[in-house]
């Protein structure tokens, strides 16, 4: 018994050797390689143009790669100009693809009667930030320009972020205000949070109304309560919502894109109890985005 202890521990060690003589000489190999993994899982994402529900279109920029996004427009007999909802997926900064909330997309524009446009931004492994969130704004921008050609009220343009996708709209609201232009709302559903969040809340450019959704495992649940008192005490109109009974995901997880993804089957995110919770929230946000946007009326 203690000769084949020593025989594994042997192999073991002889492993990590190999492996660490091999990165002495390709130090860049990890990185190479979970950047392989993270591309890969982002295209099991994409869809076909023929199964998108969506419309995915362009958005050029001066000087700067152009912008995906999916455009989704309610059912006719609904007189405009709209409501326009700007959606950023989740993926910690490096997975996901617009086509994930591609379902989620195409029922939050007869939900809350508007137009949405899923943004397909650049994940931070390929362009480091502030990059994406300039994306968001220039997208934003765009569509403030040519909002008769969509039938969109610039006035009543609204954010929904998801984890890393509500982090960059925040950023990005920030960069909107420094243009002149204001979103009137985001709701940010269990969103990262970290120290330049409650900077630009000190500095009083955070986004404003704002609608904070968690769950009851949200991993960033421990950095809320000091997040949430820099927003109020820079009078920011704060909402909160907390779904004790939720699991982290429980909006996005719940729809085909990633039920038909077998990495995703073993969360607990993904049930019919998960999925009517998110039903409700989603009935919930809608609610937010009209309240947003008739301010503004």
């Amino acid at each position: 018994m203690g000769n084949l202890l020593i025989n594994i521990l042997g192999i073991f060690l002889l492993i990590f050797l190999i492996n660490f003589i091999w990165l002495k000489f390709h130090p860049n190999a990890f990185d190479k390689k979970l950047g392989e993994r993270v591309k890969k899982a982002r295209e099991a994402f994409v869809k076909k143009d023929e199964d998108r529900l969506g419309r995915r279109m362009l958005v050029p920029r001066e000087n700067a790669d152009g912008v995906r996004v999916n455009l989704y427009t309610p059912s006719a007999g609904i007189s405009g100009p709209l409501p326009v909802v700007f959606v950023a997926h989740g993926g910690q900064f490096m997975d996901g693809d617009a086509d994930a909330l591609d379902t989620f997309c195409d029922r939050v524009k007869d939900t809350f009667d508007s137009i949405v446009v899923n943004i397909n931004y650049t994940t931070i492994d390929v362009k480091q930030i502030p990059y994406p969130q300039e994306e968001i704004r220039d997208t934003v921008l765009y569509f403030a320009v040519h909002a008769s050609e969509f039938n969109m009220d610039p006035k009543r343009f609204t954010f929904l972020g998801f984890s890393a996708g509500a982090y960059l709209e925040t950023g990005a609201a920030a960069f909107l205000k420094e243009k002149g232009f204001h979103m009137c709302g985001q709701v940010s559903v269990h969103p990262f949070v970290d120290d330049t969040m409650v900077r630009l809340a000190d500095a009083g450019a955070h986004i404003s109304p704002f609608t904070l959704i968690s769950a009851g495992n949200d991993s960033m649940r421990d950095r809320y309560p000091v997040y949430v008192e820099h927003l109020k005490n820079a009078g920011v109109d704060l909402t909160e919502r907390e779904y004790p009974d939720a699991m982290q995901g429980f909006i996005e997880y719940n729809n085909p894109e990633y039920e038909n993804i077998p990495l995703y089957h073993r969360t607990n995110a993904i049930s019919e109890d998960q999925k009517d919770l998110a039903r409700a929230c989603e009935i919930y946000i809608s609610g937010e985005l009209e309240r947003f946007t008739k301010k503004q009326n």
